[in-house]
């Protein structure tokens, strides 16, 4: 009987003093070291986290590794953990206000997801960029979103911090689900909910440009779109994403230049209402570009 055995504590201490990617996830390939982070951490059904600022503008991202577990009693409670890095908009959002709502996505919005996890500036509703459609929660201010299977709306309870990420542990205190699945699971032998629903799952960050593979239950392999984002890396900045749609012909000089003039405002005044036309008018660029629309300026 055969084993390879890996020094992960070594590995990680080389990962981040090596690390160029983005987020400073430790995300190892066997190119780099030898070992995939996938034999720790297997994949799990995806899902975006919506938060929201005290001004009042939607954060939206893509989240892969997290879990629900139940409370014993006396105070039995449905309750989820994930992590955020530090650096994170959604993390800041949660430090300011202690809600989000944990929506799960199916296969079916596979680019929504690519353009969700897009550098976004903070403050501008990936949702909106994505063609989504909010959906109003009962007891949390976020959103969650129409167009996902299930709906789950969190308060955070426990916060810990483990070096240059968050662990957030919440209670669930609301759920919406899609009607024609709920009732389709009522009918169904064993009754699998979720697990019937045909998520996603995140197996690796490969290719050329870096680029997002999921899994279906199928057990095939589904990359995102690579006619969007950076063009050299997975995430990169947001100056990087408007060179690379420069490159690709989407948009002229002129309009890369308004866009980032447009960024800079925005920056300067993350207001909603006293600079809502500067947000406005960038989330519609955003949008065009993300939804391949070509300019010819």
């Amino acid at each position: 009987m055969s084993f390879s055995y890996f020094d992960v504590q070594k590995i990680f201490a080389e990962t981040e003093k090596e690390q160029k990617g983005d987020f400073t996830e430790c995300l190892e390939t066997y190119e780099t070291t030898g070992f995939s982070h996938r034999w720790i951490q297997p994949p799990v059904a995806c899902y975006f986290v919506t938060t929201m600022d005290k001004k009042g503008n939607v954060n939206c991202t893509p989240v892969s590794m997290g879990t629900a577990f139940q409370s014993a009693p006396p105070n039995m409670r449905w309750c989820y953990a994930f992590a955020m890095n530090n650096d994170r908009d959604g993390r800041k959002n949660l430090d300011e206000t202690g809600e989000c709502v944990i929506s799960y996505y199916p296969w079916e919005l596979l680019r929504e997801s690519e353009i969700i996890s897009l550098p976004m500036p903070k403050g501008i509703n990936e949702i909106d960029v994505a063609g989504l459609t909010m959906l109003p929660s009962k007891k949390v201010k976020p959103y969650g979103i129409a167009e996902c299977i299930s709906n789950l709306e969190a308060k955070v309870i426990e916060t810990v911090r483990v070096d240059g990420s968050t662990l957030f542990v919440f209670e669930i205190v609301g759920v919406s689900v899609k009607t024609e699945y709920m009732e389709r699971d009522k009918i169904t032998p064993h009754e699998p909910g979720l697990g019937a629903a045909d998520l996603l799952f995140e197996v690796s960050i490969k290719g050329n440009p870096p680029r997002l593979n999921y899994m279906r239950l199928d057990k095939c392999i589904y990359p995102t779109p690579d006619d969007i984002g950076c063009d050299a890396r997975w995430i990169g900045t947001f100056e990087e994403w408007m060179d690379s749609e420069e490159r690709r012909g989407k948009i002229s000089t002129k309009t890369k230049m308004k866009i980032l003039q447009l960024n800079k405002e925005w920056e300067q005044n993350p207001d909603p209402v006293s600079n809502g036309k500067v947000k406005e008018e960038l989330t519609g660029h955003l949008k065009e570009i993300c939804w391949n629309k070509l300019d010819r300026v």
